[in-house]
């Protein structure tokens, strides 16, 4: 029999409880042997000889009973305990083998488990269970060598083939071995494990080969940076992978590069919106060395190169007007663009002083802000360290470290950052010792309260060795001490002590709780550290006010009660319920309550059957009557049986079931007729792919002639076509939704919103798509900045209106979309013409397709990405409307942020 990890468990627990518990009741059992200090002596010694050491320990107890502190006695105590100790440690080691053993049998490594029971016969050389796992191994290997070689040879091939990641192979292997020994676990083991393995290497594969693709999607368009972020996602899901090695090897200076690209690009593109054109130039020049073949940097050279040489066709003119710009954007402190103005004039006259002077200003006062930095800088670490003196390590690692983020090269954060992990380290060792002392002491206090005094004296020995400065072991070994020099004291005290907690116990057993409580009052103060006396003071207490308080609650009880009673006479159940409820809710052992709530629920649930069988009965007969005025004679039949069978004593239903028994059995030609009908129907549009009508069909002839077998099997057919049809549209419409998604995570609301629409289309039952596009269009509501068309409006065909509105901020224009609510008032499908523009005329537009329905429609139209849009000051905007009249209710200007 193989010994269990509880088993093991439960046999160390029992040692240690033989060790230390059974002491005592040994020091009991033999208390009455030894009469004298020799005596006790005499048998104790004969008892160690023998090697009965629990006994000849409690004999020497029992000699310092009547020789306290004798050292002889007190020796002999220790050497006992070490003893026993050490006994302890050998079965520890003991089962450790055992249990090393037991999981090499277990995975067949029997050669090794051998070892490890061999090793435990060292220990324990009679021991019963290792001796006969030994010779259960030998045995099998004896008999079974073969099967053992062949189960040895499947798990390693099994385990091999697993490390190769091929999985099929490898679960085959381990179901070889499993055949070999099926009573074995560890195959079964593997195989979960490789199945696990398998499942996740084929998810990793299918997310692998998606990051792929999309960056070689990107890679077609020369976005390094977008390909690299998948490629390195590729490799993080299979590290060792050599094409997806060398794909980042070769892009990733191109990605760097294309990003430091991007950054000054934008950098340009802002300095340029906000007219600072040499500033601007710069930063292009930047991003053309970085990119050389882009020719977008060159085209926006071009343009500036246009403006400044249209700004020295008026000099003086634009030179004011750059000093107004900036003068004004100095006097708002926006100080970056106001700079940009400052050297966009001394670019127009490079010897005028004042500009020159401006930019000096600004200086001056970046200077100071640069050293305002440096000042907070200072303060912070004035802060840090004040934090760290005050011992509050944690705040004060928070402000080396954002001083950090000022000056990274600062070395004295660093060092103040490694002294608080010493600190720290500090803490907790020290967290862990007094944790030690305090698990000692509430052993120590444990055992003393239990009157073990020698174990508790042991255990304040150990947490005086932990904490000698302590004086609280000390004192309770002091004490120790002296309750065992006046136990005859003690006795007495124990005697009284008992003798009220007697009295007390039988007082509160007659429910006389005042004089009950007076004794344990007693008994207190003889014993001020017992826990009982106090606990049972405490009981009384609660008694008291529970009985107060249950006068209270059955009073409610009561009340709640006779409400339910009345309400149950009047028949109103439901009502006296939920009163039996509410009583119950006070009381919940109130019998009488329950019982009443259930014969109320009895009574309702009665009361609603015969309704719902009345109400039955009524509506089977007010569908038979209509569908038998209708001629739907089987159909009627129906009904009326289910009205006999809700009221089976009531004879119009019976009379109407005989009747139309005698109808349908003259109609029985006609029928026949019918269902032939409805079958070549069925048939036709079966053959033509209309499954749906088909299915109408099939179960209007099943429903003239259940018993025919034909009808049945093509619904079933005809269900199941209709079900694979639904699941390639539901795949399309995964696919769209998929694109959808994308879009939307993208921001690119407009074209999200066609592929929800489509998916819509797809699945018109399907909520999601509504959901998003209704998430898209709050966003951008929510995110509202003007609103071009503010009230209902109707535009007519081949008519232009034009709005005003004032210029979109600089920097949200290039995440700008345009929101349309409009209504087709014709019944034909046109386009809608969108013109914007500025002071200098149209800058550009784009156009709506309006679809054929009569419902209000949401139009998002991105206009960001127009350069037009975001490089003017667009003011205005224009609606034609081509071969059909509109409804407009609102023309929104939002951002994406």
């Amino acid at each position: 029999m193989k010994l269990n990890t509880p088993i093991k468990s439960l046999l160390k627990i029992l040692r240690a409880v033989i060790m230390f518990g059974l002491i005592v009741i040994a020091n009991h059992g033999f208390s009455q042997q030894a009469q004298t200090y020799e005596e006790a002596i005499a048998l104790a010694d004969k008892n160690l000889k023998e090697n009965n050491l629990l006994d000849a320990k409690a004999y020497y107890q029992m000699a310092l009973k009547y020789k306290t502190d004798d050292p002889y006695a007190n020796e002999k105590i220790i050497s006992i305990v070490e003893m026993m100790k050490n006994q302890l440690s050998k079965e520890d080691a003991y089962y450790d083998m055992i249990d090393l053993a037991d999981v090499l049998y277990d995975e067949m490594a029997l050669e090794k488990a051998l070892e490890q029971y061999r090793k435990a016969l060292q220990i324990i050389p009679d021991d019963e269970y290792a001796k006969n796992q030994i010779a259960g191994i030998e045995k099998m290997q004896s008999d079974q060598k073969d099967k053992i070689s062949a189960f040895e040879a499947a798990m390693s091939n099994g385990n091999s083939l697993l490390a190769d990641q091929q999985f099929d192979e490898a679960i085959r292997a381990f179901k070889e071995a499993q055949q070999i020994f099926p009573d074995k676990t560890l195959p079964q083991d593997q195989i979960h494990m490789a199945e696990n393995e398998k499942e996740t290497y084929n998810e990793n594969l299918i997310l692998f080969n998606e990051q792929i693709e999309e960056a070689q999607r990107y890679l077609l368009v020369k976005n390094y940076a977008t390909a690299l972020d998948y490629f390195e996602s590729a490799y993080e899901i299979f590290p060792d992978n050599e094409e997806v090695n060398a794909w980042i090897a070769e892009i990733k200076p191109k990605a760097e590069n294309q990003r430091k690209y991007n950054i000054r690009v934008d950098e340009a593109d802002e300095l340029y919106i906000s007219k600072d054109f040499m500033g601007a130039m710069a930063k292009y020049n930047e991003a053309a060395e970085l990119w050389p073949e882009n020719s977008y940097p060159h085209d926006m050279i071009g343009k500036i190169n246009e403006q400044l040489a249209l700004q020295r066709k008026d000099l003086d003119k634009n030179y004011n007007l750059s000093i107004e710009k900036a003068d004004s954007l100095l006097a708002i402190e926006e100080f970056t663009a106001a700079q940009g103005q400052y050297k966009l004039a001394l670019t127009l006259k490079p010897g005028e002083a004042y500009p020159t002077s401006k930019l000096a200003e600004i200086d001056t006062h970046f200077a100071a802000q640069r050293k305002a930095f440096e000042e907070n800088y200072a303060n912070m670490v004035t802060k840090a360290d004040s934090l760290f003196d005050a011992q509050q390590y944690t705040l004060s690692a928070e402000q080396y470290e954002f001083a950090l983020t000022i000056r990274p090269d600062d070395n004295y954060p660093k060092e103040r950052l490694i002294e608080i992990e010493n600190q720290l380290a500090a803490i907790a060792a020290q967290k862990k010792l007094d944790s030690e002392y305090m698990a000692l002491i509430a052993a120590a206090d444990d055992f003393f309260n239990a009157k073990q005094f020698d174990l508790a004296k042991g255990k304040y020995m150990e947490a005086q060795e932990i904490k000698p400065e302590e004086a609280y072991p000390g004192q309770r070994m002091a004490e120790i001490q002296q309750l065992l020099v006046n136990a005859a004291a003690q006795k007495e005290l124990d005697e009284n002590y008992n003798k009220q907690m007697v009295v007390a116990s039988r007082l509160l057993s007659e429910d006389k709780l005042e004089e009950s409580k007076a004794a344990y009052l007693v008994a207190l103060e003889l014993k001020s550290y017992e826990p009982l006396p106090r606990q049972k003071i405490e009981e009384i207490d609660s008694i008291v006010d529970a009985r107060i308080r249950q006068a209270e609650i059955d009073a409610i009880y009561t009340k709640h009660l006779q409400k339910g009673d009345s309400l149950l006479a009047l028949q109103a159940y439901a009502d006296a319920i939920i009163a039996y409820e509410e009583a119950l809710a006070i009381k919940p052992t109130g019998k009488e309550a329950r019982a009443n709530a259930d014969k109320a629920s009895t009574l309702k649930a009665e009361m609603e059957e015969r309704i719902a069988l009345q109400e039955a009965y009524d509506n089977a007969i007010r569908e038979g009557d209509k569908l038998y005025s209708e001629k739907s004679y089987e159909l009627a039949k129906t009904e009326f049986e289910k009205a006999t069978n809700a009221k089976p004593t009531e004879t119009y239903p019976q009379q109407m079931i005989a009747e139309i028994s005698t109808i349908l059995e003259q109609l029985a030609a006609e029928r026949q007729q019918r269902y032939d009908e409805a079958i070549t129907k069925a048939d036709v549009y079966f053959t033509q792919g209309n499954y749906k009508d088909a299915l109408i069909e099939y179960k209007i002839a099943r429903s003239i002639k259940p018993e025919e077998n034909y009808p049945s099997a093509k619904i079933a057919e005809s269900e199941r076509i209709i079900e694979e049809e639904l699941k390639v549209i539901r795949g399309q419409y995964d696919v769209v939704i998929a694109e959808a998604d994308n879009l939307y995570n993208s921001r690119i609301y407009d074209k999200a919103i066609q592929s929800y629409q489509q998916a819509r289309a797809m699945l018109p039952d399907e909520p999601y798509p509504v959901e998003m596009i209704k998430k898209i269009t709050k966003y951008l509501d929510d995110n509202a900045i003007t609103d071009v068309v503010k009230e209902r409006i109707v535009i007519n065909s081949e008519v232009t209106e034009k709005f005003d509105f004032d210029p979109i901020p600089v920097n949200v224009r290039k995440s700008n979309y345009v929101l349309v609510k409009a209504r087709n008032l014709t019944n034909n499908s046109f386009k809608m013409i969108f013109s914007y523009g500025g002071d200098n005329g149209k800058n550009g537009g784009f156009v709506v397709q309006v679809p054929q329905d009569e419902e209000m429609n949401d139009f998002i139209i991105r206009v960001g990405n127009q350069y037009k849009w975001f490089a003017e000051d667009n003011n205005w905007m224009s609606i034609y409307s081509q071969n059909g009249d509109i409804e407009i209710s609102i023309v929104r200007i939002t951002t994406s942020n």
